[in-house]
This record gives structure tokens, sequence and C-alpha cells, in this order.
């Protein structure tokens, strides 16, 4: 035991903590100087490191990681030590498994339910705790936050996490059972350098390697990382970039040198027993604190997270700001800082008017463009997601490129050339631009999609919940992508994406049933239903502007492409597995395709 802060006397200590497999975890415990000897305590395991800065002094618990002053809110570790001690809390820092001073092999999330219950185990057995325990973080360490909560370890009491995945491959890495690429590439190979020396001796072990090869490894993977970064600034961005178009997916020859587990991600392309087994949500049970951003890339996972957990136990509240995943950690995103008054209630008893407010609450603006002026002095409360009032809206796509009242129109057709991709611009992206951003460099690319143009709206229109499309279709190829954009073409011409989904045609099924998880190849010629998921929303369409739903077949690099060859692994094909599909969409009364929308009716 040292004192970490000479000013307010806070204790500090290193241990490592012994897993059920013999892996021992590096953890640092800060305890307050007054009070005790036992305290409630909030605990956070992350992969990002729990020094300042990471990756220095990692034993050292008088360099445990803290906010900037500038910054208070900002970082994986909620809040830091100083501000948790200083409420009157013991604080429990933890490297996952692999990382940093830990012992074991990286297994992303892998063995985060188990490690988070040991660990758990371990803090019951110390004179320091009073076995009211809340396990708390952002993104990463949200996501291990949820697999702690996951076990129904009875010191377990509360969890608060914010813009993190609850079931990390059903809802992002597979949405819509097309692998997402963007995020996955660029945070594989921006942590190899925070991999710990057991998972490298582990890594060089798996592939033969010796210290000269991984060596050569990691700095290639940062080169790499360097080079994918950079091609976001092409015009267009990302599509001729080799790093990003490289195929296979698998075997990377860099990214899996270091992080082998990235093959095993990689090969799960539909509902099995290996996405279940990361299905945090499903057997949570105690109060939960849920935050996000309307662009966030884990909006969805966070949304399903609170509408699962709150059917189970009406303890949940789940708050929604504007922009994207990182915009949580500014100050000006939060109306105010519920932390304290959530753990303050469900650790120590204190009274909290936030326990009795309505579960839900939200921005009406899902984007602002200036964000350093945003003022959070709008949001709305609601009991429910979507809110009272909200209703369904279904428009259907017609043959002539209109959005329409009625099926109609004969059937259009495009190319998709998995060569010749369309770039992401905008959405819901994590390491890449997000939000409302302009599509009209994409939709001037030969062989991009279909568009439908609605008319000027005489009245604002508020989009307020779930938007899913339905579409008959056909392809030439057994498998291919079909994505689906809500745009908003605004007065002046832009046409800016609100909301845009996946489904790939081979589990098509297995979108709406995951219990069909078998693949199921197109035949040429036969017209099959395909039901898209755009994620949710709260916005207003604003009077003047047009509604507009483009349908395309790549958004490249937030969703891999599709090489269109049927195989059920797409991670494993290469070059020559690539066909050019010709992808068909009907519109007769028959086989109609359509946007349902939940609009807020005021």
């Amino acid at each position: 035991m040292q004192i970490v802060d000479e000013q307010h006397g806070t204790r500090g200590f290193q241990t490592d903590v012994a897993m059920r497999d013999g892996v021992t975890l590096n953890t640092f415990v800060f305890l307050p100087a007054d009070g005790g000897p036992r305290f409630p305590v909030i605990v956070h395991r992350t992969p990002y490191g729990i020094t300042t800065p990471a990756g220095a002094a990692v034993t050292d618990p008088a360099r445990g990681w803290v906010p900037s002053a500038a910054a208070p809110l900002y970082g994986p570790i909620l809040r830091g030590w100083q501000a948790i001690v200083a409420h009157g809390y013991a604080v429990v820092y933890q490297d996952t498994r692999g990382r940093y001073a830990s012992q074991g092999e990286d297994r992303v999330y892998a063995d985060d339910a188990a490690d988070g219950y040991d660990t758990l185990e371990w803090i019951a057995e110390q004179p320091w705790t009073n076995q009211r325990v809340g396990v708390s973080g952002s993104s990463a360490a949200a996501t291990t936050a949820l697999a702690a909560a996951s076990t129904g370890h009875p010191s377990l009491r509360a969890f608060f996490a914010q813009v993190g995945a609850s079931s990390i491959y059903d809802d992002v890495v597979y949405e819509g059972q097309a692998i997402e690429l963007e995020r996955l590439w660029l945070w594989v190979a921006k942590n190899i350098p925070g991999l710990s020396a057991s998972h490298k001796h582990a890594a060089m072990r798996r592939a033969a390697a010796t210290a000269a090869r991984m060596a050569a490894a990691r700095d290639s993977a940062g080169a790499c990382y360097g080079r994918l970064e950079a091609a976001g600034h092409d015009t267009p961005p990302f599509i001729e970039c080799p790093d990003w178009l490289r195929l296979p997916l698998t075997n990377h020859p860099d990214f899996a040198v270091w992080q082998p587990f990235l093959n095993e991600i990689l090969t799960h392309p539909a509902p099995d027993a290996f996405r279940t087994a990361h299905d945090f949500r499903r057997t949570i049970t105690i109060p939960g604190f849920h935050a996000t951003t309307w662009y966030d890339i884990f909006l969805t996972s966070v949304l399903a997270a609170f509408q699962e957990i709150q059917a189970r136990t009406g303890t949940q509240k789940l708050w929604i700001g504007p922009n994207a995943h990182h915009f949580i950690y500014r100050t000006n995103y939060w109306p105010r800082d519920p932390y304290f008054e959530w753990f303050g209630h469900y650790l120590k008893d204190e009274p909290s008017a936030l326990i009795d407010e309505p579960a839900v609450f939200h921005s009406p603006r899902a984007w602002v463009e200036a964000e350093e002026n945003y003022r959070p002095d709008d949001w709305r409360h609601t009991e429910t997601w979507p809110p009272v009032g909200a209703r369904t809206r279904r428009v259907f796509l017609t043959g002539d490129g209109r959005l329409g009242a009625a099926p109609a129109g004969d059937p259009r057709r495009y190319t998709y050339d998995p060569r010749q991709p369309n770039p992401t611009l905008g959405g819901r992206n994590m390491l890449i631009p997000a939000g409302q951003v302009d599509q009209r460099p994409a939709q001037a690319l030969q062989n991009y999609g279909l568009m439908y143009t609605g008319e000027k709206l005489d009245r604002a229109l508020t989009l307020a919940g779930a938007v899913r499309v339905t579409l008959h279709v056909s392809s030439d190829c057994p498998d291919t992508d079909f994505i689906a954009k809500l745009i908003e073409v605004t007065p002046d011409g832009r046409t800016l994406l609100l909301m845009d989904g996946v489904t790939r045609a081979l589990y098509r099924e297995s979108v709406l049933d995951p219990a069909q998880n078998h693949p199921q190849p197109l035949e040429s010629g036969t017209v099959y239903p395909v039901t898209i998921d755009l994620a949710d929303i709260h916005h207003t369409v604003r009077v003047g502007s047009r509604l507009q739903v483009d349908v395309v077949s790549s958004n490249f690099p937030r969703r891999a492409r599709n090489t269109n060859s049927g195989h059920p692994v797409l991670a494993d094909d290469s070059e020559a597995d690539i066909r050019v599909a010709i992808n068909t969409v009907y519109h007769a009364a028959g086989t109609p395709s359509f946007v349902e929308m939940t609009v807020l009716v005021e």
C-alpha cells in the first residue's frame, strides 16, 4: 500500500489477480483516505491501459489513469480514480487479458465474462469492500462491464455503460450478416502496441515466428494503419487504397500475426454459439445506465440492451445525444453528469432525482454541425423508446424512381462490381467520418445503384424510432449485399445521409430469425423478399426537403465488399472469387418494395 495522492491521502496498490485458469491480470486498487474500513467499489476493466500515458509504468498505481482537467469526461475509464475516490468509493482498475501488464492472450471479449466474474469474486474476499459493487466503462470498457454484469455475481448492484456493444458480433461486426470492416481493421491495427508480453509469446508460437518477424509485422501493421487512415482523405475516399481492398480478409500478413483471434472473428457469418456467447445483455438483471449517440457505431447494441433489460427489470436508463461515437466524451454532450447520481443511489442509498425521471432522455437533434457550440438544452424525456405518439408510415419505391403511396412500376436493375465499390460517406461509423454527409460524390459514380425520390415536404416530418426497408429483389449471383440509405435531399440540393443498413442475401432469413442460420443461395430469376434494418433516429426533415431512398450493394469500407461468390465464409474469398452481379429491385403490387419509418405524430 502506498500514498498515491499526497494532497488527499488516497491509498493505492498494485496486485496480480489470478483467474480460474491461473492467468493473472494487472490490477490497481485505490482507497479513500477517510472512512471505511469497507467501501462500495466501482470497477473498470479495459484493453486500453490503466496508466497515463498508456503503456508507461504499467504496474505503478501512482500513474493510474485520470482524465485531463480540459476533458474530464474523456476516456474508457469513466471519471478517473481521483474523482471516484473523492466520492467515497474504492476503485479497481484492471488491464484485460493479454493487454499491457496482464498475462494470457487477448481474445477480444471472449474471456471478459469469466474474467469479470473472477475479479468480482476476488474483490468480494477483500477487507476493503462492503460487497456493494458497480462496473463502469466506455466503448470497449463498456463491453467488458456488460460482460461482467452478465455473470450475475451477487455483489454486483449496478452498471454504467456508454457507447459500447452488448452483443458485439450480432449487432456490430455482423450487422445484417455483412462484415463491418472500418472499425475492425483500424481498431485491430491501432491496438497492437498494447498487446502484452505473454500475448506476444503466444502469437509467436502460433505463427512459428521469430522475434525479428514479430517486430517487422508490428512495424508493418503500424505503417498499414497509416495508409488506411490516409485513404480517407482521397477523392473519392477509400476505394482505390490497396490496403483497404486487400483480399482475403483472413490471414492478414501483419494484423493476424499479432492478433490471431482476428481470423476467429471473421469466420462466423451467421448466428451461432460463438456469437451467442458474446450476447451479454441476455442474462443481465441489475440496474443499468446506458448512454450513446445517434451516429455511434454501437447505437443499435445500446438500444437493444436497454430495451431487453428494461423489459425484464424496469430499472434501466437510456440517454441518447447527437453526433458520433466520440462526442460523448465532451462535456457539452451531457445535460448534466449523471454518473455519481446513479452509483450514489445504487451503491450508497443516496436519494437521487435521476431514479424517478422517465427512463429515456434524448436529443431531438441527431446531428449538429458545430460541436463546440452545441448546447444540450432541448433534450426530451419519454418513458419508452420509441416515444409515445410514434406511428409507422409506409412509403413505396416505384418503378419510375419515386417514392409513392402505392406499389407500381416495372423492375429496375443495376450492376454491382466489387472491384468498383461505393465509398462510405458518413453514417454510424467509429474511426472514419460519421454523420449526415452529402452522398452526391458517391451517387455520381458509375454503377452506384438506384435512387428513389419523394415530393417536397409541405410540412416537417419527424422521424422518431426505427426505420426498415423491405425489398423484393433478384440477382444473377448466388449472394450479394443489399444496402438501403435514407437520405434528406435539402432545398439547396445536398443529399444528406440520415441512416443506412445492410442485409447479406445469403443469410437474409437469419436477419429476422436467428435460428434460420443456414446459407440460402439466390437462384437467378427468382424473386426474394429482403428486410434491411436502418437502426433508429430522432430527426426532423425540414419543409421543402425531399426524402430519398437509395438501394446499392456496397458501402465501403463501412461494410466489407460482398464478392457475390455465394461462399458462406466471405472473409476467405480472394480476388479470384469476385463475380459481377446484376441486381434487380421489383415494385409491382405482388412484389412491393417499401420503407417503413417511425414518425412522431405530435
